[in-house]
């Protein structure tokens, strides 16, 4: 069967700041937003070996890097949390393909073809030249060896959508891209999509978005792990630890520095969720002066969990988006799975 035959297979990427998430029919993705050189590993003696895989791209002959849950063990991580360009950057471009052949591993293919990517950038850059850095960054073909077996990936199709429209998809559309709730076609919608390097206030009419009520906020869980960070410097400035360090022991009261040491950062976690929670509460007052319009609010992204209770306490009864954390990844894929029916 030709390419031009074949039916599209579809990616829904959400390429954050702390944490990649993609899905297709088969699988799911959820793995940290950095990679390492596989030199910064540290060569493993004996035993239980660290769950990574090794990547070598065409886009960066000669180089061999690691991803994988293990990757923050590294003693030098390359992060693509958001700056200038970030579309443009390196290793942005290097993780995209590396989560393109996680996402679509489950097919066991040397060369898989008609791949359709549906994504998503901060509200505030749709339709900005950003979208057209990521459109070709992701478009066209991908030669990548992964623990040394050659994989080629043609994307013919990228979609871009606004982040916190994905989120609307997973709720709207079903796994096969079919309606599974129309009372979304009629309703009027605020969502505030907390991530680790921006949060997205958005207002969705009719399955329609409009500018009017729209702000991306450069503040998300990364202000909070920093804040967390300088605490425990200052009680142990010898010690390297980094925002992903603090992200990964964030569930606990304490940070773990050894088997010997550990700092309590219970108040600190406190003091800085509300103080990011009073920025993003001041963004909604001004932005949201009548938030009572809405027939719901939503709270999603990898900070609904945490900071999506702080802003509860202004408004209490918007509601959490189960499976927040990966929810605009489904909805970018259930997206794509409607367009391909049409």
């Amino acid at each position: 069967m030709s390419n031009k035959e074949s039916a599209p297979i579809i990616v829904g990427l959400d390429h954050g700041n702390g944490w990649v998430k993609a899905r297709t029919a088969t699988n799911q993705v959820i793995l940290p937003s950095y990679i390492a050189r596989r030199e910064d590993l540290g060569e493993g003696l004996v035993g239980k070996s660290l769950n990574v895989k090794e990547y070598e791209s065409n886009h960066a002959k000669g180089e061999v890097y690691v991803w994988g849950p293990d990757v923050i063990k590294s003693k030098k991580l390359l992060s693509t949390y958001g700056s200038q360009d970030r579309y443009k950057q390196k290793y942005y471009a290097l993780l995209n393909q590396f989560a393109l052949v996680e996402a679509l591993s489950s097919l066991e293919m040397d060369v898989i073809e008609n791949v359709w990517v549906i994504t998503g950038v901060p509200s505030e850059e749709k339709g900005t030249s950003v979208e057209d850095d990521i459109k070709r960054t992701l478009t066209g073909s991908h030669l990548i060896k992964v623990n040394g077996e050659d994989k080629i990936i043609k994307v013919s199709k990228v979609v871009v959508l606004p982040q916190p429209v994905g989120t609307v998809m997973s709720l709207y559309l079903d796994e096969k891209g079919f309606v599974e709730n129309d009372s979304y076609e009629t309703a009027n919608i605020g969502i505030i999509d907390l991530g680790t390097g921006t949060t997205d206030l958005d207002h969705i009419n009719e399955l329609r978005r409009l500018e009017d009520g729209t702000q991306s906020i450069s503040v998300g869980m990364f202000d909070v792990y920093k804040t967390v960070v300088k605490h425990i410097k200052k009680q142990h400035p010898s010690f390297n630890v980094t925002p992903q360090n603090v992200e990964h022991q964030f569930s606990s009261s304490s940070f773990k520095l050894s088997q010997r040491a550990a700092v309590d950062i219970s108040d600190i976690k406190e003091a800085a969720l509300e103080e990011v929670a009073m920025d993003v509460k001041n963004s909604i007052t001004q932005l949201w002066k009548n938030w009572e319009a809405f027939d719901k609010i939503l709270i999603t992204g990898g900070g609904a969990s945490s900071l999506g209770q702080k802003l509860k306490q202004l408004i209490e009864d918007a509601e959490s988006v189960k499976d927040s954390q990966t929810a605009n990844a489904d909805g970018f894929y259930r997206y794509g799975e409607f367009l391909k029916g049409e």
